[in-house]
């Protein structure tokens, strides 16, 4: 195989599948490749705790020998694929990033897990957490492109080793963006499903009510894959909408840079034919305050039942969270949980009058790592609040939600954009995204 053939092969889960299919690298090869790639890279970056080479090797040695068989093999056989440390994998030690939980060795897949496996897909390794999932920087983890910046979180181990090529897919999970943020620190592209479209059995908790799973990939293309087999979801014939919502005022809040890049995108939709209609989304003030409150109560209500005994091994924005819990009231709680429901129909009823919410991802342009706080319009707030402001509402409504770049810019990684949909319609989310990727953003 030429450098250059490599090169394609390794650059897309697509360009993979195809070459496997045609017999143009063998699933040994492939995963020899990318086993190669994270012995020479993990060490500096950190993105895996767990680097799974023997049963790797194994696995693709028996879909090598089906295709040799001319046996049918599933849509993501070959692939080398990462998957976050609060998914269970049998046999070895998932933790979620906590050290009581080091000795957590299931006796049975994740749902996810178990899902890629039937698919084919081949498990190279696990990545790094947020301990617990809860925050958004994945500090263990440096960045691959640039160690100054955040690889956000918590999903950060499955974006870095995406960006630095150590994967060709990978699972995260999403309570307040922790799938879309690291997607948008690494410039890659995360998927946010519907609330509940994808089973959460065997996955660590955090929120119940917010958590999701969901797939990442280095293109939207690819993360489409992905979805197809691990979805019942039935495609889309729909490329492009009649029509996109924004909300100036949140737009209006971000970043020069992300300003400009997302006004460049407006432009190019009106150019398109699709009409840019203007919207009022909830405040963000508003749904920043409503998402604290949720999260952490429903947080420690789960984690001090379950394991009380460990409250002070838990990470110092958990322990903060439960020692907020013990001053707020029942009724702050119900208010919270009654706000929610009225984001959730005003989002509804925005849907009405438009196809597709347009959004960034983050109101701050590459993030860097050793910060505590960030300016938001002039406003300091600390890091975790800061990166959430923008993603942690479609948490609350379910919405799906795709974060993907926003096109060639002059920056080392590009801004990120969220695609939100109508619940249940990732296939048209994702439609959508792929026009954009392939013929028009690459022209920005």
């Amino acid at each position: 195989m030429t450098t250059q053939s490599e090169k394609t092969i390794t650059s897309s889960a697509m360009a993979a599948l195809a070459a496997i299919r045609n017999r143009d690298v063998s699933v040994e090869e492939l995963t020899n490749i990318f086993q190669e790639r994270i012995e020479a890279e993990n060490a500096n970056i950190g993105a895996l705790s767990n680097v799974m080479a023997e049963s790797a090797l194994k696995r693709a040695k028996k879909i090598d020998e089906k295709l040799g068989k001319g046996e049918a093999i599933g849509p993501l056989a070959g692939l080398p694929f990462v998957v976050k440390e609060n998914c269970d994998i049998e046999g070895i030690s998932c933790s979620a990033g906590l050290n009581f939980r080091n000795d957590h060795i299931p006796h049975s897949n994740a749902w996810i897990t178990q899902k890629l496996i039937d698919s084919g897909a081949i498990l190279i390794g696990q990545s790094v957490s947020d301990p617990g999932a809860f925050d958004v920087k994945t500090e263990a983890v440096t960045h691959p492109i640039d160690p100054k910046l955040s690889v956000g979180g918590s999903s950060g181990g499955s974006a870095a080793a995406l960006a630095a090529n150590m994967a060709l897919g990978a699972i995260g999970t999403d309570t307040g963006g922790s799938i879309r943020i690291p997607a948008a620190c690494c410039g890659i592209v995360g998927l946010k499903p519907t609330f509940g479209a994808l089973p959460m059995d065997g996955i660590f908790p955090l929120v119940q009510s917010l958590d999701h799973v969901g797939p990442m990939a280095r293109s939207v293309e690819d993360v489409d894959l992905i979805w197809s087999a691990i979805s019942n979801q039935q495609p889309s014939q729909v490329d492009l909408p009649k029509s996109v919502g924004i909300d100036p005022k949140w737009i209006g809040e971000t970043d020069v840079e992300i300003q400009k890049q997302t006004g460049n995108l407006l432009t190019l939709f009106s150019d398109l034919g699709i009409e840019v209609v203007e919207i009022e989304m909830p405040d963000l003030n508003e749904i920043c305050d409503m998402h604290m409150n949720i999260f952490v109560v429903e947080n420690a209500a789960f984690h001090l039942a379950h394991y009380s005994e460990h409250r002070e091994r838990y990470p110092p924005i958990a322990k903060l969270g439960f020692d907020l819990v013990d001053d707020m009231s029942v009724g702050e709680y119900v208010r919270n949980c009654k706000l929610r429901v009225e984001f959730t129909k005003q989002i509804n009823h925005i849907f009405e009058k438009t196809d597709f919410l347009i959004n960034p991802t983050l109101a701050v342009h590459q993030p860097v790592r050793a910060v505590d706080t960030l300016t938001i319009a002039g406003a300091v707030k600390n890091f975790t609040a800061a990166m959430v402001r923008h993603t942690c509402l479609f948490d609350h409504t379910g919405h799906p939600t795709l974060a993907m770049p926003m096109g060639s810019t002059d920056s080392t990684i590009p801004s990120s954009i969220q695609l939100i949909g109508k619940f249940g319609k990732e296939s048209d989310i994702m439609n959508f995204g792929k026009v954009l990727e392939q013929t028009y953003l690459k022209k920005m």
